[in-house]
């Protein structure tokens, strides 16, 4: 059986940075990489932007493939890991098997379908990787009308681009607020302003009754009884955290992999980053569970320093952003649903802050948009403070 350093299981964003960091770190021995995907790791936000738009051709990888050769890495692409042993500290996929000194997990998440008739059709999509935005994108050339379902992140974001394509575009939401994960009751009103400003037809408190069309897609029908005409749809509801291999292996999973503030599971020498990792934030004194950009290019860069025997683990206040139509908005810390939240200024004026409060009424999280790097900086320091909530403007 061949015998690695470190393995790597999952080629996302944080593989690549905690390669990178590792070797930087002085971390030594073979490495290798286990990936499911087609394409090395690369950058997921451009998926339902950039690249989804067709303002770049190019794959936004992370490195490009001479980097994993320089840093002495094996990669498998279009592999699947089948099964963990962690008393013979072996990894198993369908045809071999390897030993690891060090394991990392970085499988990240995958989308939720809708449980609907119709789901499959061949013109309903989610979008995760390289390929789906490819697939989406040649959509939308050959297409008019779109369904996007979900409000959140992603189906926000997908909606804005494909409306800056000029394509017909329908959004069906659950739920009646727009980012209502934020919890800030301004902002959804103001998105759905700007949404419908641009032309997006927001229908909110509808639930996906089936998709309807013979071979292909030519509606969605909700169970409020509306009928949205579509020549396809993208489904945006959420992801699952993909654990699905680590059955009978003893790591710990609830709602992801469980770790400590080094990023270290139940079982000895194995590690778990990013979107699937459920880590303790010793800010807030809890396990979150955080699916961004800016979380796996974090945690990807700290593991690697912790897996070369250097680095102390999470220490940071949390942060995470997205962009539509030509807007960025930026999260930072822990601004939950349950919060207290006191909001100034517009998001359609392009400037505007939230404050999110705990049950003390102590800072806890921020929203900016169109805010300076200064305020931004006063704002985590809030955060870290745990600043009164109702003293403070910056």
């Amino acid at each position: 059986m061949k015998s690695y350093e470190l393995v790597i299981v999952g080629g996302g964003l944080a593989s690549a940075r905690a390669i990178k960091s590792f070797r930087e770190s002085g971390g030594e021995g073979s490495i290798v990489l286990i990936s499911k995907d087609a394409t090395l790791p690369y950058h997921r936000p451009p998926l339902s932007k950039r690249f989804l738009r067709g303002e770049t051709d190019e794959e936004p990888l992370v490195e490009d493939e001479a980097f994993y050769a320089d840093h002495g890495v094996e990669v498998m692409l279009e592999t699947e890991v089948s099964r963990i042993d962690t008393r013979e500290r072996s990894v198993e996929l369908a045809d071999d098997r390897f030993a690891y000194g060090k394991l990392l997990l970085a499988t990240g998440a995958w989308p939720h379908t809708l449980p609907v008739p119709g789901a499959d059709l061949e013109q309903v999509f989610t979008l995760r990787t390289v390929a789906n935005s490819k697939t989406i994108r040649a959509a939308a050339e050959s297409s008019e009308r779109a369904v996007v379902v979900g409000a959140g992140f992603i189906g926000m974001e997908v909606a804005a681009s494909l409306r800056q394509l000029d394509k017909q575009v329908s959004l069906v939401h659950l739920g009646r607020w727009l980012f209502d994960q934020l919890g800030v009751e301004q902002l959804s009103d103001e998105l759905a302003a700007l949404y419908e400003s641009k032309g997006v037809e927001l229908v909110l408190g509808n639930e996906v009754d089936s998709f309807e069309g013979n071979g292909s897609l030519r509606a969605v029908t909700t169970k409020n009884g509306r009928r949205v005409e579509a020549d396809f749809a993208v489904v945006g509801i959420g992801v699952a955290p993909v654990t699905d291999f680590l059955d009978g292996s003893g790591i710990e999973v609830d709602d992801g992999i469980v770790v400590d503030q080094r990023f270290e599971t139940n079982v000895p020498e194995v590690y778990a980053v990013g979107d699937v990792a459920r880590f303790y934030d010793p800010l807030f004194g809890k396990r979150r569970r955080i699916e961004h950009w800016s979380n796996a290019n974090y945690q990807g860069t700290e593991v690697g320093k912790v897996l070369a025997g250097t680095g102390d683990g999470y220490d940071r206040i949390s942060e995470f952003f997205t962009e539509i139509f030509g807007i960025t908005i930026k999260v930072f810390g822990d601004a939950r649903r349950d919060a207290q939240v006191e909001v100034h200024g517009s998001l359609l004026e392009n400037n505007m802050y939230a404050l999110y409060g705990d049950e003390n009424e102590e800072v806890i999280g921020a929203l900016s948009v169109g805010q300076s790097e200064e305020v931004e900086d006063l704002l985590r320091r809030q955060i870290g403070s745990r600043a009164p909530l109702r003293e403070l403007t910056p």
